[in-house]
């Protein structure tokens, strides 16, 4: 059982996934959020370096084709060490070209280095994340990126604008090349094209609580808001003052309080105008028990100190005598108990039965 205890990690976990290692690698390079790269390149090719799409060019851990991968290279190649690869390339009205066939091929070759993909789909994640903001006003989440990767930062831009203005819009009809390519996307199993409402669930789903910066960002909190409160939350239930009781049952240093004020109310003694406040005093948390002296006058527990009555609660039955300790066995002569519990001593007959 493992639910207290951490098992000692085995050979095969402790060796590192070579590709995950590149893809950490290259969020650390770019400043892209790890969880981000992961979850992309997971959709993307299954975390298979040399994965080859059938209806594109798309290549790669992280699917580029050979137009944006010639513009990574040529942005971002010079602060790689990879100048001799970025200078190959040419702008030749509008498209990115390269003369020397075996160098283009080495050029596209690789997009099935997982350092190399991992870096540029870091840098291209940023690059997208602000042209986004720019275009959308406010920073992008982190489905609204893979759109971006997916569809380029404008065709990102358009397809978000249009789930706002014009949800039923058929999406296909404004990104018909994107739609010949990824049709699992733009249309149903039935063959149905979806609208553009459709299209931005459908791409925003497995990125819907990914972080997509490498640290955690904060903003400015609203008046009376909890400053300690992070924007980008793994779990919002697990924040500070949530959950109390559960995260106690998994830490040694979480709070010993209850779980809520209306949880502590259920055992703590009423008040004279008979509204139930939870008691900071440990001796008052619980429904004061009666019980009777050798003279048969009731006693009551300290919690009774209140003005207000007592409130009425069941005794547990008596202690069998026979579960008494060994020497108060030996005291009185009886046989100290050996046998397995017989639980009946503890049932309450009913019905005079």
């Amino acid at each position: 059982m493992f639910l207290f205890t951490t098992p000692q990690r085995s050979e095969t976990t402790q060796t590192a996934n070579p590709v995950v290692s590149a893809i950490r690698d290259g969020a650390q390079k770019t400043g892209a959020g790890f969880d981000y790269l992961l979850k992309t390149a997971q959709r993307e090719s299954a975390l298979t370096p040399d994965a080859k799409a059938k209806t594109s060019s798309a290549t790669g851990l992280f699917q580029f084709i050979e137009q944006t991968w010639f513009s990574m290279v040529k942005q971002e190649g010079p602060k790689q060490g990879l100048q001799n690869y970025a200078d190959a390339i040419s702008d030749n009205g509008g498209r990115l070209t390269v003369s020397n066939p075996a160098m283009r091929d080495k050029i596209l070759q690789l997009r099935n280095d997982p350092q190399v993909s991992a870096v540029m789909a870091g840098a291209l994640t940023q690059k997208n994340r602000d042209q986004l903001a720019s275009a959308l006003g406010r920073q992008p989440q982190a489905g609204e990126l893979y759109m971006a990767h997916v569809l380029g930062s404008r065709g990102a831009s358009d397809l978000i604008k249009a789930a706002s203005s014009d949800p039923s819009r058929v999406a296909a009809r404004d990104f018909p090349e994107a739609a010949a390519a990824n049709r699992g996307i733009f249309y149903d199993k039935a063959g149905r094209a979806r609208s553009v409402q459709e299209v931005y669930g459908v791409l925003a789903a497995s990125h819907a609580t990914t972080q997509v910066a490498a640290g955690a960002t904060q903003a400015a909190p609203a008046a009376g808001a909890d400053a300690d409160i992070p924007v980008t939350e793994i779990a919002a239930a697990l924040r500070p003052g949530r959950a109390k009781g559960l995260i106690g049952l998994f830490s040694t240093g979480g709070s010993r309080e209850p779980v809520s004020k209306a949880v502590a109310n259920l055992w703590t003694t009423p008040s004279a105008a008979g509204v139930k406040l939870a008691s900071l005093d440990a001796g008052e948390r619980f429904f004061p028990r009666v019980k009777s002296d050798a003279s048969g006058d009731a006693m009551t527990s300290s919690a009774t100190n209140s003005s207000a009555a007592a409130v009425s609660a069941p005794l547990p039955p008596a202690r069998p005598a026979d579960l008494s300790l060994p020497e108060a066995a030996a005291r009185s002569g009886t046989k100290a108990r050996s046998g397995p519990l017989d639980l009946s001593s503890f049932m309450t007959r009913r019905g005079g039965a």
